[in-house]
């Protein structure tokens, strides 16, 4: 595995990782019974995508990307001072909205940072920011 391979890999893993806390923060503050369930969808989603990177990498002997507890902990502070006083679903869709917009540009930033990555991993990561753009496109329904 090429080190491009390893780099793309782990911020997929990466990306993620940071989705799924999001969504676990979010998970309390949803009252919209839609949202939630397009919520659990992503969950579900994000958790495949992130096994798949991981397991690429520990087939290849290679470190998964660590937690990065920091930047969980300014996520966790960001999410909840956002949601202090405001809880509208319209909100909540908007703030998933400015994450997924964020994910893409570190996969548009990695992408072009590894261009010598094998295809497998092009491929995960295209699914990834397929994913993501399906995502803004669902919750703009929530706007």
């Amino acid at each position: 595995m090429r080190k491009d391979d390893v780099e793309l890999l782990r911020e997929i893993q990466k990306n993620t990782q940071m989705g799924l806390h999001a969504l676990e923060i979010m998970e309390s503050k949803v009252y919209d019974d839609k949202l939630s369930l397009q919520l659990i969808r992503e969950s579900f989603k994000y958790g495949e995508l992130h096994d798949r990177a991981k397991a690429q990498l520990l087939a290849a002997k290679q470190m998964p990307e660590p937690e990065n507890k920091v930047a969980k902990a300014m996520l966790s502070v960001s999410i909840n001072g956002s949601t202090l006083l405001n809880t509208t679903t319209g909100h909540l869709a908007d703030l998933m909205i400015k994450g997924s917009n964020m994910g893409l540009s570190s996969l548009w930033r990695a992408l072009n940072r590894n261009g010598q990555a094998g295809e497998q991993s092009m491929e995960l990561a295209r699914e990834l920011m397929d994913f993501e753009e399906n995502n803004i496109k669902e919750l703009r329904k929530y706007l």
